[in-house]
C-alpha cells in the first residue's frame, strides 16, 4: 500500500514537471513569435529603404543618359519669346510647365522616366546658380519618402536657345524673357550652372 502511494506521488510530480516544461515551451514560442514580428517589421523598413535607393539610382542613371545624349542641356534652354518653356501648357505659379506627356515629347529624360516607371509621379525642377527655382514638370507636392536625384548642367554664352521661336545665343537673349538668368559676364564663357533635380514618388 505504501509503495502504491509513493508511485502515485512520483507520477503526480512527473505530470507537474511535464506541465511546467510544456508551459515554458509555449511561453518561449510566444516570445519568439513576438520577437520575430519585431524583426520582420524592421526588415520591412529596410526593404522600403532599399527600394527607395534603387529608384534614386535609376533616376540618377536616367539623368546621366539624357545628358550624354545632349538632351538635358537642350531642354533647359528650350524657352520661347514669352519666357515660357516651348510647348508647355500647364500653368503653375503664373508660368507654364510641362505635363508628363508633353515632357516625354520634349525630352529624352521624360521618355526614360515615363517608360521606366508605371504611372510615374514626379517633379522636375531647375535650380540655377543664384537664380529662382523653375519647374519643368510639377505634378504635386512630394511626400517625405520621395526619391531625389540631380545632375548639374553647365550652360555657355554661345549656346543657342533651342525653341523654334528664339534663335539667339544665350547671352544675346532679352533678360526679361530668360527662364535661366545669366549669372556670369564677359570674363568667362559660362552663362550659368543649373542643377536639374528629379523627385519621384510612388
Amino acid at each position: 500500500m505504501f509503495g502504491t502511494n509513493t508511485s502515485d506521488t512520483d507520477r503526480g510530480q512527473a505530470y507537474t514537471l511535464e506541465g511546467l516544461i510544456g508551459a515554458m515551451i509555449v511561453l518561449m514560442a510566444v516570445l519568439f513569435a513576438l520577437q520575430s514580428s519585431v524583426i520582420m517589421s524592421s526588415t520591412g523598413g529596410e526593404g522600403d529603404q532599399s527600394v527607395q535607393e534603387q529608384i534614386q539610382q535609376e533616376v540618377q542613371d536616367s539623368l546621366v543618359v539624357a545628358n550624354q545624349e545632349g538632351n538635358l542641356s537642350e531642354v533647359v534652354r528650350n524657352w520661347n519669346a514669352d519666357g515660357e518653356f516651348e510647348n508647355a501648357s500647364q500653368p503653375i505659379n503664373g508660368t507654364n510647365t510641362y505635363t508628363v506627356s508633353e515632357f516625354e515629347n520634349e525630352s529624352k529624360l521624360g521618355q526614360i522616366l515615363n517608360h521606366r516607371f508605371e504611372d510615374p509621379r514626379y517633379n522636375v525642377e531647375l535650380h540655377p546658380e543664384n537664380g529662382p527655382k523653375r519647374y519643368l514638370v510639377r505634378q504635386a507636392s512630394p511626400p517625405p519618402s520621395a526619391s531625389i536625384a540631380s545632375y548639374t548642367v553647365t550652360l555657355y554664352d554661345n549656346q543657342t536657345v533651342t525653341s523654334s521661336s528664339v534663335s539667339k545665343e544665350l547671352h544675346a537673349t532679352d533678360s526679361d524673357t530668360r527662364i535661366v538668368p545669366r549669372e556670369y559676364q564677359d570674363e568667362t564663357p559660362v552663362y550659368n550652372v543649373v542643377e536639374v533635380r528629379v523627385i519621384v514618388w510612388r
